[in-house]
């Protein structure tokens, strides 16, 4: 009996293991896998294919980086059965191909030689990536670069065009177009920059010439006229200049700032600073936008729950920081940095939290324990430093004190000692650190000017002795 029940048992036990291997067997086969990536080159293109178990639905998002030069796209809902994450290709442009999994997602990263553009295709279970040639990315001549493809065969005007200047003095071509889908082309031609609006009409407002050189920035004149079945841009700039175009939605701008070289500058200047970066986004959601800045800088960004929605966007190179600031403006979000953490929430959130801080702050000091230090004043009187610090705040001969600037808290208080000329303070340890800072400050030596004379007597004999030994 007891054999016959071990024999049941072990039945058993083996009958749950194949059924537990059976339903991870399905979920396996479930979920889309990449299986292989070769590179190759066709009609002198190099191309990298990306072999999956299941086909995919779109082609995956994707960003690129100009230093290092790297394309990375994004595979979410897809593992890696590759077995390992690295494989060489050191054929023209492509260095390598980098394959990691992160939770729920697969990165693929191109690790090219020189910084290039890509377009990505699916053809049955395999994704190509057909990168252009190198040669198109050398700035010798002047490159005749798409900015975003047509989407629509449907003619639309559009809707506005204005000229602004940023803070930093860079001026900006802001355009509002009918919608997402239309394609822009933007090129370079001599000293001027030449952008096509395609399937686009220009109303009769908006058929003008811009003298926007009263402005102050590189950009002096912007004709819009139409061509045939598009709207041409031409933006004229003068001097040493470098520009970027960015989309968000329907508002396409384009940015034209001065080159300003220094070579005694150590440090870098103000504006935006970091990398530059290529981004090309349809209806991405901005949770998972966020999340692709935070990977190319390293940051760490903790996005708020009210943080929704999703955006059009169209980088094309432009610095990171001043994208991360696109697409906060673009969605009415604020940001506050602490560290290497970035929390991103809509401002309104933002400023609640901060008054929130602040109330904490003063309930805090309500309940932060006093200490009395005493001070001593060299130069100044102590009777006159007691009566600023309860009154109105320090002030010094020939400045001006902001009425009721009081320096001491709720539960300060301050007493001078005219015999040792010393003040007795008492406060919370906040405020005593102000006060000592403040009275460093102040309890100075006056600055005096020194005033000499020198008396001379002369007698008659020393004028007759002086006349003498000069021969008068």
């Amino acid at each position: 009996m007891n054999n016959q029940n071990q024999r049941w048992g072990m039945q058993m036990w083996q009958g749950i293991v194949f059924s537990a291997a059976l339903l991870l067997s399905a979920a396996t086969h479930a979920q889309t896998v990449i299986e292989s990536v070769v590179g190759s080159t066709q009609g002198g293109a190099e191309i990298v294919r990306i072999d999956l178990s299941k086909e995919l639905t779109a082609a995956p998002v994707g960003f690129a980086i100009q230093s290092p030069a790297r394309i990375a796209l994004d595979f979410p809902g897809v593992t890696s059965a590759m077995g390992r994450s690295t494989v060489d290709m050191n054929q023209g442009n492509l260095k390598s191909v980098s394959v990691v999994q992160a939770g729920d997602r697969t990165r693929v990263v191109l690790n090219l030689k020189t910084p290039v553009g890509y377009r990505a295709e699916i053809q049955g279970k395999s994704l190509l990536i057909v990168l252009d040639s190198a040669a198109q990315a050398t700035p010798v001549a002047p490159i005749n670069a798409s900015f975003a493809e047509t989407r629509t065969r449907d003619s639309a005007p559009l809707k506005d065009l204005d000229f602004r200047k940023s803070a930093d003095g860079a001026g900006r071509v802001v355009v509002t177009l009918p919608n997402n889908q239309v394609g822009v082309d933007i090129r370079q031609q001599g000293q001027t920059l030449v952008v096509e609006f395609m399937n686009s009409t220009l109303p009769e407002g908006l058929r003008r010439r811009l003298d926007v050189a009263d402005f102050g920035t590189p950009i002096k004149l912007v004709t819009t006229t139409q061509v045939g079945d598009r709207v041409r841009m031409v933006i004229e700039p003068t001097g040493n200049w470098e520009h970027s175009a960015y989309q968000s939605d329907e508002q396409f701008v384009v940015e034209v700032k001065e080159i300003k070289t220094d070579p005694k500058k150590l440090t870098q200047g103000v504006g935006y600073t970091g990398q530059k970066l290529s981004l090309n986004f349809q209806n991405i959601e901005v949770r998972s936008l966020l999340q692709v800045i935070a990977d190319f800088t390293n940051f760490n960004i903790v996005t708020s729950d009210s943080v929704s929605g999703s955006v059009t966007l169209r980088l094309q190179d432009v610095p990171w920081d001043q994208a991360l600031d696109i697409i906060l403006q673009a969605k009415g979000l604020g940001l506050r940095k602490s560290g290497n953490v970035l929390w991103v929430a809509p401002k309104d959130e933002i400023v609640a939290k901060e008054k929130l801080d602040l109330e904490s702050i003063v309930s805090t000091q309500s309940l932060e324990p006093v200490e009395n230090p005493v001070f001593p004043i060299n130069y100044a009187k102590a009777k006159d430093m007691a009566t600023q610090l309860a009154q109105g705040g320090i002030v010094a001969p020939g400045s001006i004190s902001t009425p009721n600037a009081r320096l001491l808290s709720g539960r300060g208080s301050v007493i001078a000692i005219a015999r040792t000329n010393q003040l007795f303070v008492t406060d919370i340890p906040s405020k005593l650190e102000q006060i000592q800072v403040l009275i460093s400050k102040i309890d100075v030596p006056v600055r005096q000017v020194l005033v000499e004379a020198r008396m001379v007597e002369a007698s008659d004999s020393v004028l007759e002795n002086h006349s003498g030994k000069t021969g008068c």
